[in-house]
Formats: C-alpha cells, structure tokens, sequence
C-alpha cells in the first residue's frame, strides 16, 4: 500500500503485480484478490471514511471522518485504488451513491439525488418544492441537524444559515443549491424598453453592478423579476412568461429619490428608475432584492 501511495501516476499506468507476504502466488487472481481485499477496507468504518446511505447498499463520504487524523490521506489512498481498478478494469466491491459519483465528474447534484437513496425523503423534497409553505408553520431554516457521536449538531448550509428561515421565495435555493448564472448570456437576451438602450450610462451602470455582486445576490435578482431562482435549460433565450418565451427585459422610470427597483415577474420584467449614477443604482438595486426576496412585495 506504502508503494501505491508514493507512485506517480504514470508509473501506476503501467500495470501491477501483487504477491502477499509470506505467499508464493501472484498473477490475475492474486491482483483480483488485493482489490477485492483493499475496496472493503476502504469502507471499513473504523477508517471513518465513508457511511452506508439510508438505502443500506451505497456508501457516502462520512461528514465527521476528521476523527481519523490522517483522512485525508486515506481518502487520497482510496482515490488511487479506484483509479487504479478503472485503468486495469478491475473490479470493487464497493458502490457509492449517485450524488458522490456525480461529484467526482463534476456534474452538479441536486435534491432529486436523494430520491435514489431516500425515496421517501425525496418524495418531502419534492412536495415542499410544489407547494406554497407559507402557512404551514415549518420553521424550517438553511441548516440541517446531524448526529455527531450521539450528539445532535446544527450545521449551517451556508453561511448564517441557522437563522435564515426558509420562506416560499428562497425554498427553490434549499432544496437545489446555489444555481451558476452566465452573465454573459443574461446580457445577451435581456431586451430593452420605455426609452432604454443597451448603450445608455444607466444600463451599463446595471450590468457592471450585476458583474460586481455576488452569485447569491445575482440569484435573487432572477428571481426578483421572473419569479423563479434557476436558469432554464438552454439559458437566458428559454426563460418563460405568461404567455411563453419572454426574454428579460428592462424597462425605464423616471427617478425620484429612495424610488426602489420594481418587477413585474409574469413578464420578467425589471422597472428601473433612471438613477443618477451607479452607486445610487446598486444601493437601491440591493435594498429591493434583500426586502423583496423575503417576501415582500415590490412590484
């Protein structure tokens, strides 16, 4: 194992040949063995590295597996020998959960991921989604409780997120994480009307402060205006409205001190007043997005 972990890459490529200590034979067979031997130990939970998912038949990285003070070199260990067995076609005696698997390829996960681990608790996911909580009493917050060693522990799922609540406006971010948003295609598709241009100092003020914001807070601009926090499949040219396709469109008017942004999301329309310089337009623009995503209504 020593010799697997202190290997470069190329060097493990090139093929392996196991013989165990104190035996004789080696070949096919053997190497199938130490693969077999080496994949349940990687899930043996005295290393803490992974847990068996609610399924009873995948495994999940282990959230405490900081008890083991050398984790993170295991983990990387682990990661060799299966590395190892897909470049040998070898096989494991491991499955892991599809989330983790997504993960590793980079594919984003979502809350439907846990469907395949869970379906009951997928199946609550996907209720609160299509229903309006705002009634229910939940009292539900961006944090989620976790049994560490016989003791239950709040954990935040994003910064504070023990004392945000989650409302009918921001449920969409719980269940399906923060989203990636193209500005460069936001700009694209965005129309312009009631006397604004693309070329126009305000709107370009707009677009350098929507460059300037943060992801979270460009999220709760799409959803200031159109109502929903994800982009569609296909980007920008796909947002719907009403009636069909309805591309973001800016609208101006007329400015009057401490006038806030409004929205009119059943045509993904932003109503902009015509600010006298970009400090004023972000600091209204922000106002309106952290009152008006909480649920107060601005349009």
């Amino acid at each position: 194992c020593e010799v697997v972990s202190k290997a470069n890459c190329a060097k493990l490529k090139q093929g392996i040949a196991v013989r165990f200590h104190g035996e004789e034979g080696m070949g096919q067979g053997v190497v199938r063995e130490w693969f077999d031997i080496l994949s349940n130990e990687i899930v043996n939970p005295d290393y803490a590295l992974f847990t068996q998912s609610a399924d009873g038949t995948t495994f999940q990285p282990n959230s405490n597996s900081y008890v083991n003070p050398d984790h993170l070199n295991y983990f990387r260990f682990a990661g060799q020998i299966l590395g190892l067995a897909l470049n040998h076609r070898q096989l494991v005696n491991i499955y892991f959960t599809r989330s983790f698997y997504k993960h590793i390829l980079g594919i984003p996960v979502n809350y439907q991921d846990v469907a395949s681990i869970d379906p009951e608790y997928g199946k609550n996911l996907q209720w609160i989604l299509d229903n309006d909580i705002s009634d229910l009493g939940l009292e539900l917050t961006f944090s989620v409780e976790t049994d560490v060693f016989g003791a239950m522990e709040e954990v935040p799922l994003k910064p504070g997120g023990g004392s945000i609540l989650v409302t009918q406006n921001n449920k969409e971010l719980l269940l399906s994480g923060m989203p990636e948003i193209d500005v460069s295609d936001w700009i694209k598709n965005t129309e312009y009307t009631s006397g604004y241009e693309r070329e126009d100092p305000v709107i370009q003020w707009f677009w350098e402060v929507v460059e300037d914001i943060t992801q979270e807070e460009r999220v709760l601009l799409l959803q200031f205006v159109t109502g929903s926090s994800r982009v569609p499949h296909g980007g920008f040219a796909n947002i719907m409205g009403g009636s069909g396709l309805q591309n973001f469109t800016i609208a101006a008017v007329p400015y009057t001190p401490n006038l806030l942004p409004t929205s009119s999301t059943c045509i993904n329309m932003l109503k902009l007043p015509e600010y006298p310089s970009k400090e004023i337009l972000k600091d209204r623009l922000l106002v309106a997005l952290h009152c008006g995503s909480y649920g107060y209504t601005m349009a």
